[in-house]
């Protein structure tokens, strides 16, 4: 479809599958979906994941941009920031409707809680961003979203991104077991980079993307977050990214199935 208002409210629409999928299948296989529900309002965390979910991805977007700075890349330190209104608007949007409430209780609430004990926690992650990855490949084609307007490297580093933002995810679940937090965390993930001061007349030169500004601020981009990601695993280790007992899938409603073994040959039959 061309860009238009139709096109993007589908887009939003079809952005609730992770959600939706993740309620479905839970119902489907006769599980507790007011347990796994209930992830969703969990916000009795401590004030330390809160800090982590509001601020973490602020750090970052400092670091990035004295990363740019030092490698004279496409960025002006005294820029003034984007108001606090516009800031709040981008995070509640990005909080319901790109990345957090339409996403994330598919992806850690569903998906990481029933592969921690198959993969242990850091490859579970890796699994999940891949796939998480691949559910946003048609984003790339659609021209009414920005991803299309993405030149390759940009594509490249985005894909690298999403793989270490799983990591990050994870670890932040897996030490709450709160949805919520990940939404938060993950629209604050999203919100952050504005607060990075780019240039963009450096970034869009007479009209045409200049690769090398752009590859420079998704290089460190994610080299930010790799890091961060690299931290976490050193410091929590690969099987858990936690501390503590993690959410597995009986704490998401799932229960242990048993079949029973058919006793006689209409069964069978009407079995096969």
């Amino acid at each position: 479809m061309e860009p238009s208002w139709t096109a993007a409210i589908l887009i939003y629409i079809g952005s609730f599958g992770p959600l939706v999928s993740a309620a479905a299948v839970t119902w489907l296989r006769g599980e507790d979906v007011r347990a796994w529900a209930k992830q969703i309002i969990n916000w009795r965390v401590g004030w330390r994941w809160w800090t982590v979910a509001l601020g973490l991805p602020v750090a970052a977007a400092a670091l990035i941009s004295i990363g740019i700075f030092a490698v004279r890349g496409p960025i002006d330190l005294g820029r003034a920031l984007p108001s606090p209104l516009l800031f709040a608007g981008l995070f509640f949007f990005a909080l319901i409707l790109s990345g957090g409430l339409n996403e994330e209780p598919g992806w850690r609430g569903f998906a990481q809680a029933r592969l921690n004990e198959r993969y242990g926690a850091f490859r579970a992650s890796l699994v999940i961003g891949v796939v998480w990855a691949g559910w946003h490949l048609p984003y790339f084609v659609v021209p009414v979203t920005p991803h299309s307007s993405f030149p390759l490297i940009n594509q490249i580093g985005w894909i690298g991104g999403i793989l270490t933002l799983s990591v990050i995810l994870a670890w932040a679940y897996n030490n709450t077991g709160s949805v919520l937090i990940v939404m938060v965390l993950h629209a604050m993930a999203n919100t952050a980079d504005v607060i990075i001061p780019l240039v963009p007349e450096q970034i869009l030169v007479d009209g045409v993307i200049n690769e090398r500004a752009v590859g420079t601020v998704t290089a460190v981009h994610l080299a930010v977050y790799t890091l961060i990601a690299l931290a976490i695993v050193a410091i929590y280790g690969r099987q858990k990214l936690a501390k503590g007992e993690i959410p597995d899938k009986r704490s998401v409603g799932a229960t242990e199935r048993t079949e029973t073994p058919p006793t006689d040959s209409h069964e069978v039959g009407e079995r096969a």
